[in-house]
């Protein structure tokens, strides 16, 4: 088999060697259809309990961030919950129901579209990649309102990433979350950027970590023994075991840099003349 190169940015260094688990995820087509008058009350109801149940499954990926890991982890999260509880999308989307009678999920739909259309309008870079949490938390709404589609993330109980190389479109922050506490030895996603919630968790986790590798679910097998250097952002498969070994090497040398940071970050921040610094 020849080797294979796909190339996208590394937004958080180190490197993995492992199988690949392509993470599949459903197309949601989301139509419009109207509403009775006295249909609208009971669509109002079913909207608020989909919200409901998103705020639960994401306080259930809250209670299971380790108590060790960084302060930043469970911010993502609490940042998903905040959304969850603002107007913005806890009451337009009932306003839209009632004034154009038309189902929940057309109504998030059209709430998210206005509320995308401000960020991208915006001049910085980094508040403009803030729509991918709005449609992170709209994507896990339309999941639920759309009969309870099955989560892609699945059971939180089966460990199905343990050792595992995640390859998908996109991940979300709670995604990332839960990977991590199953063991997942790194992912690469299709879209991204450096700056997105999920790229700055991965650095938190350090997790390695490549986005924005345009067709990669297209050239990679489930099962398939690949690298990921998430220092080069690229992924390689199809390598040969001589190959395999220099990565093996490059990831001892990467584990011994981070221990000896480690050790170095207890040290005294002191400049040359004995100025202690608070950092």
């Amino acid at each position: 088999m020849a080797s294979l190169a796909i190339h996208g940015i590394g937004v958080s260094r180190g490197y993995a060697i492992g199988r690949v688990y392509r993470l599949q995820r459903a197309q949601t087509e989301i139509v419009e259809y109207e509403l009775q008058a006295e249909q609208i009350d009971a669509e109002i109801e079913r909207y608020r309990t989909g919200l409901e149940l998103a705020r639960a499954e994401l306080r259930a990926i809250r209670e299971r961030i380790p108590a060790a890991s960084p302060t930043d982890v469970a911010a993502f999260i609490d940042t998903h919950l905040l959304m969850l509880n603002d107007s913005l999308l806890a009451k337009a989307p009932l306003e839209i129901i009632r004034s154009q009678r038309c189902n929940a999920e057309w109504a998030l739909k059209i709430q998210r579209d206005r509320i995308v259309q401000v960020f991208e309008d915006m001049d910085d870079e980094y508040l403009r990649t803030r729509k991918d949490d709005v449609d992170h938390v709209v994507a896990r709404i339309h999941r639920i309102l759309l009969a309870g589609a099955e989560n892609p993330v699945g059971d939180l109980s089966l460990p199905r990433f343990a050792k595992r190389i995640v390859i998908a479109d996109d991940l979300t922050p709670a995604d990332t979350i839960l990977m991590q506490n199953q063991g997942v030895l790194a992912f690469v996603t299709e879209y991204g950027g450096p700056l997105s919630h999920t790229a700055i968790l991965a650095r938190s986790l350090e997790i390695p970590a490549i986005v924005g590798a345009r067709q990669v679910r297209r050239y990679l097998r489930d099962d398939e023994i690949v690298v990921v250097d998430g220092v080069r952002g690229v992924v390689l498969a199809g390598l040969d075991e001589l190959s395999l070994d220099f990565y093996r090497a490059r990831q001892q040398q990467e584990q011994q840099r981070r221990h000896a940071l480690t050790a170095f970050s207890h040290q005294p921040a002191l400049t040359r003349d004995g100025t202690r610094i608070a950092l």
